[in-house]
């Protein structure tokens, strides 16, 4: 067989212009391991909760060309290993408490490379430019040390089971009837589902705050208690956790 042709753009992590790497998000470790069926946001988005049309599989899981050789590796190296016992664990919690987690203690956690895990995803589903929006959020990943985040950025975690997952760049949902807004990104893939909002609230209160995850350092490992809910994925839409039921009330009303 052939060389398969080199990929070539901007790291999303470093801004170097260069061979890029497939990025898995989450890592493969991390039950990323299978062909998955991706879906463009026109496609999805016509869906509303079903199953959308067309697609086309990606055999080595959910990703993309997204991060160089190097940054690849070393976020891999420090992080990758630490989020996957996160994933598996998060699986077992629900596959213990029947769908239902409410509170559990997680013993032996390494918050700090979880959460530079997690927001590596992030930039692999934001454009080549957003590490030059977010110099301070490309340091934070990219030096294995560094501790502490902007207080604009906050990261939110919940629990999913749902088969459709989301990876959503950064954009902005209001609420006609608050007024509020919400600028998010967002990246689901089973068992976890995290939101990043800028310089905003969550969209919906029930979503667990994992910022503090950004104090500890590199090595620590401890112990946490974690009220993550279970929320439904049934759209494509960044920040909505509405039931089946809720959906089509809602469609119905606004026909």
């Amino acid at each position: 067989m052939g060389r398969s042709r080199e990929v070539l753009g901007i790291c999303h992590l470093c801004g170097i212009d260069g061979p890029l790497s497939f990025e898995h998000v989450p890592p493969r470790a991390a039950f990323n391991n299978r062909p998955i069926v991706a879906y463009g946001f026109d496609e999805a988005i016509k869906a509303g909760p079903g199953r959308p049309q067309g697609g086309r599989t990606q055999q080595r899981g959910a990703g993309a060309y997204t991060l160089c050789g190097k940054c690849n590796s070393d976020t891999g190296r420090w992080y990758g290993r630490h989020y996957a016992n996160w994933a598996h664990r998060g699986l077992d919690v629900l596959f213990r408490a029947s769908g239902d987690p409410g509170v559990f203690y997680f013993h032996d956690l390494a918050p700090l490379p979880i959460l530079k895990q997690i927001i590596t995803m992030f930039f692999s589903v934001n454009g080549n430019r957003f590490h030059a929006a977010q110099p301070e959020l490309a340091h934070f990943v990219l030096n294995r040390e560094a501790r502490g985040l902007n207080p604009k950025l906050r990261v939110f975690a919940y629990y999913t089971h749902s088969v459709r997952t989301r990876a959503i760049g950064v954009c902005v949902a209001a609420d006609v009837f608050s007024g509020r807004s919400t600028v998010m990104s967002e990246v689901t893939f089973p068992p976890f589902g995290y939101l990043m909002t800028f310089n905003s609230g969550p969209p919906d209160d029930r979503l667990f705050e994992v910022t503090h995850f950004a104090r500890y350092g590199y090595c620590d490992l401890t112990s946490q208690t974690l009220r993550m809910r279970l929320l439904p994925t049934h759209t494509v839409l960044p920040g909505d956790y509405r039931n089946l039921e809720q959906i089509y009330r809602d469609r119905d009303a606004n026909l």
